[in-house]
């Protein structure tokens, strides 16, 4: 049996791509806040609705779902929106979490999500208005274009060793500590392959023509 997949769809500026999910019944969508408004827009219902409700565009349109799927917070509260959705995944013992949104806006709110990246039971992808952000944990293997370009960064509290394919610039011997980048590097074309040795990184591309949630 195929595990289950969280989406959370958050506020902030969301891929203008067609998004498709093709198998609905593997994927638990929960909304944070107004990412109702984002959903709406793709044609995806949500399973759950969390956050303050402080930034839907109209809250009647809350009425649509049964409360039981709603969890209100109050304004004043600990955790973001996201975060909040991230929380009622892990419950569910959902590990795989992929959030849409959350791209331009606030900086805080940017830099909030990108945060989350750092923690152990960080998200697996986030897909922003113009960005696809991937998380490497032990090796990744994607399909590029020649000349493509692909950002990496160290994430966690590990120091990161890699090894890779297909880019312009190795990434073999090196040794990333917090803070250090690897912006700019570029795809040769066909497969790009990046195993990681040690620690973590996430890599950074431009969204596909198509999201293809799967």
């Amino acid at each position: 049996m195929l595990q289950r997949r969280g989406l959370i769809v958050t506020g902030g500026r969301a891929p203008a791509v067609p998004v498709r999910i093709t198998d609905r019944d593997r994927w638990c969508v929960v909304a944070a806040d107004s990412g109702v408004d984002v959903l709406e827009k793709i044609g995806v219902q949500p399973d759950a609705i969390v956050g303050d409700m402080d930034s839907i565009s109209h809250t009647d349109k809350l009425e649509e779902f049964p409360e039981a799927h709603i969890e209100r917070y109050p304004r004043d509260k600990d955790h973001t929106d996201t975060e909040i959705a991230c929380l009622y995944l892990r419950r569910a013992d959902i590990a795989s979490i992929t959030i849409l949104g959350g791209g331009g806006g606030r900086l805080d709110h940017l830099l909030g999500i990108a945060s989350l990246f750092d923690r152990t039971d960080h998200p697996a992808r986030w897909l922003t208005h113009r960005d696809d952000v991937l998380s490497i944990d032990e090796e990744i293997v994607i399909e590029c274009e020649p000349g493509e370009v692909i950002s990496l960064l160290p994430v966690g509290s590990v120091p990161s060793r890699m090894s890779s394919d297909g880019l312009k610039w190795p990434l073999n011997g090196l040794v990333w500590k917090k803070g250090d980048i690897g912006i700019s590097n570029e795809a040769t074309g066909g497969t790009c392959r990046i195993t990681m040795l040690e620690g973590r990184l996430i890599l950074v591309r431009s969204l596909p023509k198509t999201i293809v949630l799967q």
